[in-house]
């Protein structure tokens, strides 16, 4: 795994993650090769490793894959023409893609909040006066910014929403077109959404509210975080977790469990129906618990 740690310290160099965080990042990859090495007479001990290794390295290589995917990505959009822009405010195109970027500069803030638009008019602005930069590149409408909140109004007549950051935390509220969200070093929280969502953090936890709204199989991911789900308006749902280092925690009086494996070797696997079935939900963690819950409508 030494690509691995060698992009571990590349991302602490150039600020996308504090030394902290990157050391915990690096005490998973030892354990993963320590792992791989096993000790003599411990055949056993030596296949429960491997059977963790099997999981912990695609999902750290994944993750850190996405991470390095997502900056290049920013650092292309850099060669397009960019408008730079105080607010934004203009009509969306029905069906239309929209990808936002962040990338922190050494020493700053960021994060992003998505919320649903009263309109088909894609509003942002900054909560500290920056400026958003704004292209367009493959058919995509392009949002770039690097310190600050950054608030978008999503239309529901968008094809779909993407947000990358290197830095801080991502909401999504109430947002009805499908969503990818991607962070490092921060939280993410999505609320009631109308269609499926992809979400996925390193060093952060997970926050997942659904209602009956929502529709389309999602799924969630995070290293070093736990991932917490509420289910409210008696949505239907299967939720399908799976935690390395965790526990999980299913409840509700329409909590049917389809499969659990119980807690072995640090690994912990369980499906709940909730209702009378509907989309899925995916969600799979890294040295963090999950709790699943039912909640009273608000």
């Amino acid at each position: 795994m030494g690509r691995e740690k060698e992009r571990v310290l590349e991302m602490v160099a150039d600020g996308t993650i504090t030394a902290a965080e990157a050391a915990k990042l690096l005490e998973a990859l030892g354990s993963a090769g320590r792992a791989k090495t096993g000790k003599p007479g411990g055949k056993r001990r030596f296949a429960a490793s491997s059977s963790v290794l099997s999981e912990i390295g695609p999902m750290i290589q994944a993750t850190i894959g996405d991470v390095f995917k997502g900056r290049k990505s920013f650092e292309a959009y850099e060669n397009i023409h960019l408008e730079e822009m105080e607010s934004v405010a203009e009509p969306a195109e029905p069906g239309g893609e929209l990808v936002i970027h962040g990338s922190v500069h050494r020493g700053a803030s960021l994060s992003v909040a998505l919320v649903r638009s009263e309109d088909n008019t894609i509003r942002a602005s900054v909560d500290n006066g920056t400026s958003v930069r704004m292209g367009n590149k493959d058919n995509k409408r392009i949002m770039l910014w690097s310190s600050g909140e950054l608030t978008v109004h999503v239309p529901d007549c968008l094809g779909s929403v993407k947000v990358y950051s290197r830095g801080g935390g991502i909401s999504s509220s109430s947002v009805r077109v499908p969503v990818e969200l991607k962070t490092m070093g921060g939280g993410i929280k999505i609320s009631r959404p109308g269609d499926s969502f992809s979400i996925k953090t390193m060093g952060g936890g997970l926050e997942i509210s659904l209602d009956s709204s929502w529709k389309g199989n999602s799924k969630a991911k995070t290293m070093g975080g736990g991932i917490s789900v509420h289910l409210f308006d008696a949505v239907s749902v299967v939720v399908k977790a799976s935690t390395l280092g965790g526990s999980i925690i299913a409840t509700g009086e329409r909590a049917t469990v389809l499969s659990d494996t119980g807690i072995g070797h640090g690994k912990s696997k369980i499906a709940v129906r909730y209702g009378s079935g509907g989309p899925e939900l995916s969600v799979v963690s890294m040295g963090g618990g999950i709790v699943i819950e039912e909640q009273a409508d608000e």
